[in-house]
């Protein structure tokens, strides 16, 4: 008899292009067919407001059985963003006390100013709550022989973990963001019986922030495939021009470093002639501007994203925070330089292992290396042999597989 494990996430369907929730849905099925899966998530499509979108219930998705649970509120932005402000006040002597091993003295003979209460109503405010996947998994976790938790960051995990902390992996896709300092997430991250890490970028971060290295941990990612497309169409056809285009493939967000990519492009356009173009591919949850080479695509099926990738001169990706970016990863895998955001560790590391694309730190930066791609078919063709073979030698699913696997086994063995 197969094992029975559950997904716990914050979201989940085909309509959610979000990096952890993609990276959950395309792990969960390939999984199912070793253990007997299934996925608990919320009614939520959009993050901003997790308003109930799709139906409360059961349903299958792509052959997964999923648990859909209804949020008992819409986010409450003032009251999240005072309690933000009042969490956040404490992270920069959070961040060099921690460094000099001095935080755990100085928490000591200072009286907290931030409560447990103020903690679980900041969870419970940013959402999705949804304390009937809590209650579910209270009165059903003893039917599962793990539990599988995406992102540190929410509620379902949050709040999740607690149930059964000893039949629970946690994949945390964390990275340094201000809520990574908030008191609450001390005791978290010392709570799951198991750790799987997306890089080591990212373990390392974590470990050196909470000290939980004692907790067994691996390091997995998640297997990247290039696949081709079921239909094949012309890029320019799609995209109404033969010009040569950068692609964004991604949530359209400021808190993606969309407005500063936005900047870069459109100062390039007037320092430069050219007709090259900025494709975006995604959900817009910001304003883009407005201007005749960059093309809004909004969300796009499988087949267009995966056309427009292949006929792309580069993919920039300009987040601050990633704890992988599969985005640049299935980039990679179809031979498809990246431009990625320095300041960013994880994709600066990608670049640095790859020397398959470049990372900019400011404009100037950012424009020599789309001259560099624009000019030389020399230098695109050694870039996307790199690429490949990145991608080809450290994002296998064999791996991954085996390294969950193990991770599952662990936890079973244990209890």
């Amino acid at each position: 008899m197969k094992k029975k494990i559950a997904f716990i996430v914050q979201r989940y369907g085909l309509e959610v292009n979000g990096g952890a929730e993609y990276h959950c849905r395309i792990l969960a099925e390939h999984l199912a067919d070793d253990y007997d899966v299934e996925v608990l998530t919320s009614c939520a499509k959009n993050y901003l407001t997790w308003a109930d979108e799709y139906p409360e219930g059961e349903t299958i998705v792509n052959g997964i059985p999923v648990k859909r649970f209804p949020s008992n509120t819409i986010r409450d932005w003032k009251r999240f963003r005072s309690l933000t402000r009042k969490l956040k006040k404490r992270k920069p002597y959070q961040k060099v006390l921690r460094f000099l091993g001095l935080l755990p003295f100085y928490e000591r003979i200072l009286p907290e100013k931030v409560t447990e209460e103020d903690n679980e109503k900041w969870v419970k405010w940013q959402g999705p709550y949804i304390p009937g996947l809590v209650h579910y998994l209270e009165n059903n976790h003893s039917g599962y022989d793990a539990l599988i938790f995406f992102t540190y960051l929410y509620y379902p995990t949050i709040f999740g973990i607690r149930v059964a902390p000893e039949k629970s992996i946690l994949v945390p896709t964390a990275h340094d963001e201000p809520p990574i300092y908030f008191p609450l997430f001390r005791k978290f991250f010392e709570m799951p019986k198991a750790i799987i890490y997306n890089t080591a970028s990212e373990k390392n971060f974590v470990n050196r922030l909470f000290g939980n290295e004692a907790i067994y941990s691996d390091i997995a990612g998640v297997g990247i495939e290039a696949h081709e497309p079921a239909q094949h169409l012309s890029p320019w056809e799609l995209i109404g021009s033969n010009s040569d285009y950068l692609i964004y493939i991604g949530r359209v967000d400021g808190g993606k470093g969309c407005q500063i990519m936005f900047n870069h492009f459109l100062r390039y356009k007037k320092e430069y002639a050219g007709n090259i173009k900025l494709v975006l591919v995604g959900q817009a949850f910001m304003k883009i501007p407005s201007h005749p080479d960059i093309v809004t695509m909004g969300f796009a099926e499988e087949d267009v994203k995966i056309n427009l990738l292949k006929g792309a001169l580069a993919s920039v990706m300009p987040s601050f925070y990633e704890s992988l970016s599969m985005v640049t990863l299935e980039s990679m895998a179809y031979g498809i330089p990246v431009i990625v955001n320095g300041h960013c560790e994880v994709l600066n590391d990608h670049i640095n292992a790859s020397k398959a694309g470049y990372s900019y730190y400011n404009y100037t930066e950012f424009a020599s290396a789309v001259n560099k791609l624009n000019d030389s078919n020399q230098t695109r063709t050694v870039l996307a042999e790199r690429a490949r073979l990145y991608v080809k030698n450290n994002y296998t699913w064999p791996v991954v597989k085996e390294k969950f696997n193990n991770a599952i086994n662990y936890i079973t063995e244990s209890n």
